[in-house]
């Protein structure tokens, strides 16, 4: 803009985008005043500038206007249906920018941001970080109150925070001796620790509860042996008495490496009775905070470095080196169940080379003559049937995966120290293990080595699981013993038990599945050779039939 009268240089005039909303662009609204001949900004109604004013402070615009629909910019976003429209003012859609596929409103579409309703919890802070835009109101009449209130509230949480803090009897602690502490979670083992710096026991325990993150207010802490501390000063005698004892077991290899004089271990005595003095003379069931009694040479080599801590909300302590046992257990586990994973993948990778060298062979089979009626010739050998290298192989992986269906069992099924089992819980009535059954399946007219594991709780729920694991074209509608025995009820199955599945025909040994086989391959090859009339067959009488019967019929016989 031009100079005003005596100024050195004019007023930047900034180009924006033209805003077409009736709130929320106050800062392009002007008036021009004929008698003067100037141009007035900001000339637009309270409302319009009050919107203007949080869009540019990043404030949400639904605590200046208390459940009004306007016209102002906005961003909206669709649910994962594509039926809700959730509609967010300029300052909330920034705060959420990231995590929404936001896309601009367009004008003359009055709406109140989502951040003010208190149903949308993922928006009940909106731009804020501990505020809630549903209970925060800055419109022109109480944005004063608001304010004084909040700054009431901030002072409070700092004294709350200050390390001299009145006392019930009305005095000030003053020069008080703060204790540095490393905080852990109980259960957590020495994982996740946090340095706080405290100089009363609520101040602590308030700590812990925030910076921890626990669920509810921190109520117990223990140290590293199991030892419930009430105040500071129990846990400083008890910093004091560990290391007095570290002190003591150190003290014979010391003897036992320098010679001194008589006056030294007098000394030492004298010293280490003098703390047991001390010791005693501060029972552990005191709950001041006070640390004034004890010596300050002793307690600025006790507070050098941070005493550690278990927090916990009322649950009894879990002993850390006892978590760091069973995680070494359960790493040793996972180790073990990796090893017979990767043993297994290298057997199935040896049992495929095995079958493809086989079938890439294809050496014919033997045809041995055998004196039974039923089968005159019996084949033996051939690309078909398996060697006994993969028949050996084949047991072996079978065992494998039972013994890693076992060590998944187990580790299912183990104690865990963090949160044991209750068994008296177990023992009532009132629950029941659900009862699943593992069992050995495989397919009708099939190699026992040829199935796989299954589960079910039902009958039913067997059989959908036989059809999926053994790949059938028709689901699975019978189940059969290895003998041929029929099963129908649930008690009959046992875990672990070898079952014949079937599709819905009678049970069938391998032996007859390839002697039908073979049956129908030799009528097609016949068929093929010498044409259909091949298989009709002729049947002449041995005496003279009586004349109603033809002296010469013809049958058509089917293969047995």
């Amino acid at each position: 803009m031009t100079k005003a009268r005596d100024e050195v240089c004019g007023y930047p005039v900034i180009a924006q985008k033209y805003k077409p909303h009736n709130n929320g662009a106050s800062n392009q609204k002007w008036n021009y005043m004929k008698s003067t001949k100037a141009f007035m900004a900001f000339q637009s109604t309270s409302l319009d500038k009050e919107i203007t004013a949080a869009n540019y402070a990043g404030v949400c615009t639904s605590s200046v206007i208390r459940e009004e629909n306007i016209d102002q910019p906005g961003y909206y976003y669709l649910s994962p249906s594509g039926k809700k429209k959730t509609m967010l003012c300029l300052a909330c859609g920034r705060s959420v920018r990231a995590e929404k596929g936001l896309k601009q409103l367009l004008p003359g579409l009055p709406f109140l941001c989502a951040s003010a309703s208190k149903t949308q919890k993922p928006f009940s802070h909106g731009p804020f970080k501990v505020m809630d835009v549903a209970t925060t109101d800055l419109s022109s009449r109480e944005a004063e109150n608001t304010l004084s209130y909040y700054e009431e509230h901030l002072l409070s949480l700092r004294m709350k925070t200050c390390t001299q803090v009145v006392s019930h009897c009305g005095m000030a602690v003053t020069n008080q001796k703060a204790v540095k502490i490393i905080a852990y979670k109980n259960g957590d083992g020495y994982r996740n620790g946090k340095l706080i710096v405290a100089g009363t026991f609520p101040m602590l325990l308030t700590e812990c509860t925030e910076q921890l993150g626990l669920a509810r207010a921190a109520s117990k802490i223990y140290t590293k042996d199991g030892t419930t501390i009430s105040s500071l000063r129990n846990l400083v005698l008890w910093a004091l008495d560990e290391s007095r004892i570290q002190r003591d077991s150190e003290e014979p290899k010391e003897e036992a490496d320098t010679v001194g004089t008589e006056e030294t271990p007098v000394k030492s005595m004298k010293g280490n009775s003098r703390m047991k003095v001390k010791t005693k003379s501060s029972p552990k069931s005191v709950t001041s905070d006070s640390l004034d009694d004890i010596d300050t040479s002793l307690l600025t080599r006790i507070l050098r470095n941070p005493i550690a801590i278990w927090v916990s909300c009322g649950e009894p302590f879990l002993s850390p080196n006892a978590l760091k046992k069973a995680e070494k257990i359960e790493r040793q586990n996972w180790l073990k169940k990796d090893k017979i994973l990767a043993d297994l993948d290298v057997m199935k990778h040896k049992m495929r080379q095995l079958k493809g060298r086989r079938v890439a062979a294809c050496q014919p089979a033997t045809m041995v003559p055998n004196k039974s009626p039923v089968q005159l010739v019996v084949v033996e050998g051939g690309w078909t049937e398996q060697t006994q290298e993969e028949i050996k192989l084949m047991d072996l992986i079978r065992h494998t995966e039972a013994h890693l269906s076992e060590v998944q069992e187990l580790q299912s099924k183990r104690n865990s120290l963090i949160a044991p089992k209750c068994t008296a819980f177990k023992q009532s009535n009132l629950y029941k293990q659900p009862n699943a059954k593992r069992v050995w399946i495989y397919l009708n007219g099939g190699r026992l080595e040829d199935g796989t594991y299954a589960w079910g709780k039902t009958i039913s729920e067997l059989l959908n699981d036989c059809s999926s694991r053994l790949k059938l074209a028709h689901p699975a509608r019978a189940l059969y013993t290895p003998d041929g025995e029929p099963v129908h009820s649930w008690d009959d199955i046992e875990r672990d038990m070898v079952i014949c599945v079937s599709t819905g025909h009678s049970f069938r040994t391998q032996q007859e599945l390839k002697q039908l086989v073979e049956i129908r391959a030799n009528y097609a090859r016949i068929c093929r050779q010498q044409g259909p009339q091949a298989t009709d067959i002729v049947l002449s009488p041995s005496i003279k039939l009586p004349s109603l019967v033809p002296s010469h019929t013809e049958f058509l016989a089917e293969p047995s």
